[in-house]
């Protein structure tokens, strides 16, 4: 499979987190600041955050690990999955 075939496998973690996250909140990639408060400063509630953990799972990341309860920011999100790779 060649990255046109598979997007995903040419972004790193924190790109693929920032473009899915930037998709589900409406804002430019750009936009998101890793140290920003999903609750606070994206005004996510927990199931929106639910939801875009859904979303990465579909765009290829194991989030079976992620321990939603502890997730504050996005970059707790990118931490939590740069331990596991992309799959397929």
């Amino acid at each position: 499979m060649t990255s046109e075939e598979n997007p995903t496998k040419s972004l790193s973690i924190s790109e693929l987190v920032k473009e899915v996250l930037a998709t589900q909140i409406g804002v430019e990639p750009d936009d998101i600041d890793e140290e920003d408060m999903l609750s606070d400063d994206l005004h996510m509630s927990p199931t929106d955050v639910s939801d875009f953990v859904g979303s990465l799972t579909t765009k290829g990341l194991d989030t079976k690990d992620l321990e939603l309860t502890k997730i504050e920011t996005v970059s707790d999100i990118i931490e939590g999955l740069s331990s596991i790779d992309l799959t397929n």
